[in-house]
């Protein structure tokens, strides 16, 4: 009998909706979960000891990105100074949860309307998969696309203003993380390590 992930604690608004899609694609239940979302990498390494000291009664899954920290290890090691229990399945894709996305190159292809041959190969080595992937937009022919993911000309932003959105619609509908895995070997040891937790005990 497969045990059951009872907390969810991520970064971010879209990390919300990829761990759910994650679970789902894996089977795993998801219609009790809510996900804490932290609002921020600070203060979801801030609340990270909490978690990891409630995985001792319940399984947890944390996502939330590697940005510029050199390795995933470290960037534990420095947060959670006891160790990480084995409970607490904290995930952290290189660099950003944009590399995940990216890796399902054929969806995001025809989601954005262009040839998968302008698609990274290994999304994993991208510097600032984020910003890959609002350069690929710049070159969608769906004009409404553009505009939503692309800042506007002029502005300081990194991401255009309907960003969180229109990920969040791609992820909902045509993200698939078990074809995505093939292209991200962050994401592989991702569902592994899922997978390992859930079938353990």
């Amino acid at each position: 009998m497969k045990r059951a992930i009872e907390i969810i604690v991520v970064e971010g608004a879209l990390e919300v909706v990829a761990s759910l899609k994650l679970l789902r694609a894996l089977n795993l239940p998801t219609d009790d979960l809510f996900p804490i979302d932290k609002m921020g990498c600070s203060n979801f390494w801030r609340d990270a000891p909490k978690y990891n000291q409630a995985a001792q009664h319940s399984l947890v899954f944390g996502l939330t990105d590697l940005d510029h920290h050199p390795c995933p290890s470290g960037l534990i090691a420095k947060h959670l100074k006891r160790g990480k229990h084995p409970n607490f399945i904290l995930r952290i894709p290189k660099r950003e949860l944009e590399s995940w996305l990216l890796a399902d190159a054929e969806a995001m292809a025809q989601y954005l309307k262009l040839s998968l041959d302008v698609f990274p190969p290994n999304p994993d080595a991208e510097a600032d998969p984020k910003q890959t992937l609002v350069n690929l937009a710049r070159r969608s022919t769906r004009t409404e696309l553009r505009e939503d993911l692309v800042p506007a000309r002029g502005s300081k932003a990194v991401v255009g203003r309907g960003y969180t959105s229109r990920v969040t619609e791609f992820i909902e509908s045509r993200w698939r993380p078990l074809k995505a895995q093939h292209r991200s070997d962050s994401l592989r040891r991702a569902i592994a390590a899922l997978r390992r937790a859930v079938e353990t005990g």
